[in-house]
């Protein structure tokens, strides 16, 4: 059966718009499948057993319970806390038995034994001193832990917002693929009843392929993102993750003060407890150092065993250190002044670098929400609009191929520009939380 001559085509006749009307519904459906037409848009919820991933909440729990180096923190404060007692104990005594002669003028020697007891007793309040700088170090041991513990939730919030992301890319992208596979279809039957190019159907499916090759790439960055959460959750790369269902929803801008989260870093921030902790030690350290020009005192007591030569004798003393190295002291003192300048110095950096990096990622912050409600509340819905109207011209042969397809990759960009805006935000309040101390 001979086909129509393109010559011959004129204004579609009533009777041919049942096939055209059909390919136009078929193709707009097509071009606009979001994410979450041909999959569930929520993942099943994991239960007992199962792998996390699906929220945030369940990698959290993970990674925080398995981080060795949380544990190694820990450990490192329980050895702080076991100093504190150290600190405040007195030295070991020191006994001590010793073999002497008897004075005597003449006649045959003869032996006594000494047997003596000597303990030091630290004076002028060194113990509790000590114990003080004990205890400061103690805090700032905690107030670290806290600061690995907030920095391995922030990795793990990025990361898992990386691998969300990644997620819904390889899904929307395919949805690109069943949308241009739909296009190549229609192009497809349009050159069959001569109402279209053999070329429009090659380049309809050169663009298939070429999006096939970008859903090739993605799904490689999505097992990168599976990779470097598995290795924060202390898990084989390889390891199966549950599909990522949701993620957090972002504050609004407004709320974001720069003051008021100034202020609550300086109350949360652990790196900021730790120096106050370093300058409360040094302080202590500083005082102890200048108790250090008074001298503690040595108690000794020993008992004299003549044996058959005569009765036993009783000695006892007391002994002290001469503070003679004045420039040994001196030194101690300064170098005590010293760290406890440098302790106050490094708290007031850490504080103005604190508000400079607030004030930076509240502003990125903001950026990446703007952008976000601007791709959602415009961009995507006048992509949409022009690509239903592309695809019913299509369909009827009034719109070309070139113009449908332009359409169809601009939505699919700005869908993907809302994914990275989001993941932006997400990094960003993440970096915020770490740097206040704990969620907003």
């Amino acid at each position: 059966m001979a086909r129509p001559t393109r010559g011959a085509a004129g204004p579609p006749r009533r009777a041919g718009r049942g096939p055209d009307a059909a390919l136009a519904l078929g193709l707009t459906l097509a071009l606009l499948a979001g994410p979450g037409q041909a999959q569930t848009r929520t993942a099943q919820r994991t239960l007992g057993g199962a792998p996390p991933g699906a929220t945030l909440e369940s990698v959290l729990a993970v990674a925080r319970q398995l981080s060795p180096e949380l544990a190694a923190r820990a450990l490192d404060t329980a050895a702080a806390r076991a100093r504190v007692t150290v600190a405040g104990s007195l030295p070991d005594p020191t006994i001590r038995a010793m073999s002497d002669e008897m004075p005597r003028t003449s006649g045959p020697r003869q032996n006594m034994m000494i047997y003596s007891f000597e303990q030091d007793i630290p004076l002028w309040g060194r113990r509790d001193l000590r114990r003080q700088v004990a205890r400061a170090e103690v805090g700032q041991m905690a107030a670290q832990a806290q600061a690995a513990e907030a920095e391995l939730v922030e990795r793990v919030k990025v990361a898992f917002a990386r691998y969300y992301t990644s997620h819904e890319a390889v899904r929307r992208t395919a949805d690109l693929h069943r949308a241009i596979h739909g296009v190549a279809q229609v192009a497809r039957e349009r050159y069959a009843r001569g109402r279209g190019e053999q070329q429009e159907v090659f380049r309809a499916e050169v663009e298939t392929t070429r999006v096939a090759t970008e859903i090739a790439r993605l799904e490689a960055a999505l097992r990168s993102a599976q990779g470097q959460l598995n290795a924060l959750l202390v898990r084989p790369a390889d390891a199966p993750l549950a599909r990522p269902e949701r993620l957090r929803p972002l504050p609004d801008t407004r709320a974001l003060d720069i003051a008021r989260l100034a202020e609550r870093a300086r109350g949360g921030n652990p790196m900021l407890a730790a120096d106050a902790a370093a300058i409360t030690g040094a302080e202590t350290n500083r005082r102890l150092t200048d108790r250090n020009w008074y001298p503690d005192v040595t108690l000794g007591a020993a008992a004299v065993d003549r044996g058959s030569y005569g009765p036993t004798g009783f000695q006892a003393w007391i002994a002290m250190k001469v503070p003679l190295q004045w420039g040994l002291r001196e030194a101690q003192a300064r170098e005590a002044v010293a760290q406890a300048g440098a302790a106050r110095a490094r708290l007031e950096a850490r504080e103005q670098q604190l508000r400079g990096d607030l004030a930076e990622t509240v502003a990125g912050f903001g950026g990446s929400r703007r952008t976000a409600d601007l791709i959602r509340r415009q961009l995507l819905p006048q992509a949409e609009a022009l690509v239903r109207s592309g695809a019913a011209g299509y369909g009827f042969g009034r719109v070309d191929l070139a113009t449908v397809l332009r359409a169809q990759h601009d939505l699919a960009d700005f869908r993907l520009q809302l994914l990275a805006a989001e993941f932006d935000g997400q990094r960003q309040l993440a970096a915020i939380e770490r740097l206040v101390g704990g969620d907003l």
